[in-house]
């Protein structure tokens, strides 16, 4: 029987805007779609403020993509779309199939709308869990009930779940439900051809809200320079100007505006041949921020796709699955690291882009979306 599948809620204004939540359900989909599944995507019941109405496109490789319009705060929006809600995902269900709901960390009401409404039309669910919540510091306050209650009881409520981390396997082992740890996800078919030699830069892709991990960064760099480095290094940062200011002022106090360059609003096929020609890419992870240990950047599986060296931490899933160090180059997290690792990278071309061409096969073996479409198509028809 074939799966049909509704991603509800586990995308962020899903073609309006990027992220790392959209790209990953972008590739779930569209290995599920290669392998024989029907999905569709809808962006969650609060809406989207930049649209007049309830929009329904239809996206190649993917399905049909809904989304609600936002009516004032999220706090009172879902109420005005719950009927659309409804109404969709009773159309969306379809007889001759499994019908699967994949969810991920709302608000916990937001949750057990989306569980009841499941229940009601006859679908299974299964919930992603991409970050452990008490560890993410940077939640507000007024939201803490809400993820407290959620990580106690999210699993008793669901038919299946997707942790990203063995961190998150054994938290969630109290809930004796199915579970299939689905980390990072590219495309590893055409998204780089490889260079023949590499520019002289290091690249940091990164949100701008980050401020202390940046600012590590750029500390390093500077130490980096200070012991004869030339490399230049350029920052891709998302966020909103404020954010994007804060850190434009570090470098300018730094005295760094004539060696580091600051992108954003980068389009995608433009980042990826920065990626392609960069020296290195960075993802730093902090041995101390239990968040760090608990989540798996998506940003590694789109670096490690480019043939490019990374640069990174011992921390969290890089211990797993990054075992062989001739796939990556790793580093203390710290300014004296960091800067190390920058040395090392400059004057090493050959043996950096041998890693970087090592990281991708790994990635081919580990990450590659086409492989992950056919293992999640036959975890959801055991459900």
């Amino acid at each position: 029987m074939k799966n049909n599948v509704v991603f509800l809620g586990t995308t962020a204004n899903y073609t309006y805007q990027f992220s790392a939540t959209n790209s990953k359900t972008e590739f779930m989909a569209r290995g599920l779609v290669e392998d024989g599944s029907v999905c569709s995507v809808l962006n969650g019941v609060i809406g989207y403020s930049n649209i007049n109405g309830k929009v329904c496109i239809e996206k190649v490789g993917i399905g049909k993509v809904f989304t609600y319009r936002k009516y004032g705060s999220q706090l009172i929006s879902w109420l005005f779309n719950i009927r659309n809600l409804y109404l969709d995902l009773k159309n969306l269900r379809k007889v001759d199939c499994k019908n699967i709901i994949v969810l991920e960390f709302p608000d916990y009401h937001i949750y057990l709308l989306y569980i009841l409404f499941a229940k009601w039309l006859g679908y299974k669910t299964v919930t992603i869990s991409h970050e452990w919540g008490p560890t993410v510091k940077s939640i507000h306050w007024l939201r803490w009930p809400s993820i407290w209650i959620y990580t106690k009881t999210f699993g008793y409520l669901t038919n299946g779940i997707l942790p990203i981390s063995e961190y998150i396997v054994k938290r969630i082992s109290h809930f004796n439900k199915p579970y299939l740890k689905l980390p990072i996800m590219a495309d590893f078919s055409i998204q780089s051809n490889g260079v023949e030699s590499k520019e002289h830069y290091f690249l940091y892709c990164v949100y701008a809200a980050y401020q202390r991990v940046i600012t590590e960064v750029i500390d390093a760099y500077s130490k980096y320079l200070n012991q004869g480095g030339d490399y230049k290094l350029i920052l891709v940062l998302s966020g909103n100007n404020k954010q994007i200011g804060a850190i434009k002022k570090h470098v300018l106090e730094m005295k760094l505006n004539n060696k580091i360059e600051i992108k954003s609003k980068v389009p995608y096929i433009e980042l990826i041949s920065l990626y392609e020609k960069a020296s290195a890419l960075v993802i730093p992870l902090d041995p101390s921020h239990e968040q760090d240990e608990a989540r798996f950047s998506q940003k590694i599986a789109e670096y490690l796709s480019s043939k490019t060296v990374v640069i990174s931490n011992n921390v969290g899933e890089i211990k797993y699955y990054f075992k062989d160090k001739k796939n990556i180059v790793l580093c203390s997290y710290d300014t004296s690291g960091f800067a190390n690792a920058f040395k090392w990278v400059s004057t090493h071309p050959e043996e950096s882009m041998a890693i970087g061409k090592e990281g991708y096969e790994l990635g081919v073996e580990e990450f590659n979306y086409k492989t992950w479409g056919v293992r999640l198509n036959q975890f959801f028809s055991e459900l």
